[in-house]
């Protein structure tokens, strides 16, 4: 009767030591799957981004196409503040003030849809008549990152950055 006992008592003890390596294993598997939907979350937030500094970047730069001829006036560098301009939204405007207008109507879009959100408008040191708009958005890992050739700014650090090179008037 007595040995008995003591072998239950080990089946005991040998059961609850698989059970808890078997929560043990479980409880990495959960961390695992969190992990990976965290880390999908982050891409697709990123995603986002990319696609909206798209969109942007496709808008002014068909705003320059149909304002080429004062396409020297859409030139911005990183950080620097629009001007105030009429709203051509309401009244008539020159073309110098549609431009002013576009670049208000630029860094309002980019204040209210992207994270810290900044632009810069050059023209391309390598190429005649070409242009190149490149979108930067708050990005820690800096996921997103562009080059400084045909004289491009370089992406500001602790930001993502999105470049579009066009050509506002053939």
């Amino acid at each position: 009767m007595r040995h008995q006992r003591q072998d239950t008592q080990g089946q005991v003890s040998i059961a609850l030591l698989e059970a808890l390596v078997a929560l043990v294993i479980l409880a990495f598997g959960v961390l695992g799957l969190l992990w990976m939907h965290q880390q999908a979350l982050t891409q697709q937030r990123q995603q986002l981004m990319r696609s909206v500094a798209t969109g942007i970047a496709d808008d002014l730069a068909e705003r320059m196409y149909l304002n080429a001829p004062q396409r020297a006036m859409y030139a911005k560098a990183w950080g620097n503040a629009t001007t105030a301009a009429p709203d051509c939204a309401a009244t008539a405007c020159s073309r110098q003030d549609i431009a002013a207008w576009d670049m208000q109507q630029l860094q309002h879009t980019l204040q209210s849809q992207l994270p810290e959100g900044d632009a810069a408008v050059f023209a391309l040191t390598d190429a005649a008549s070409w242009w190149g708009i490149v979108i930067a958005w708050r990005d820690a890992n800096e996921t997103y990152r562009t080059d400084t050739a045909s004289g491009s700014p370089a992406c500001p650090t602790q930001m993502s950055c999105w470049r579009l090179l066009f050509r506002p008037s053939l």
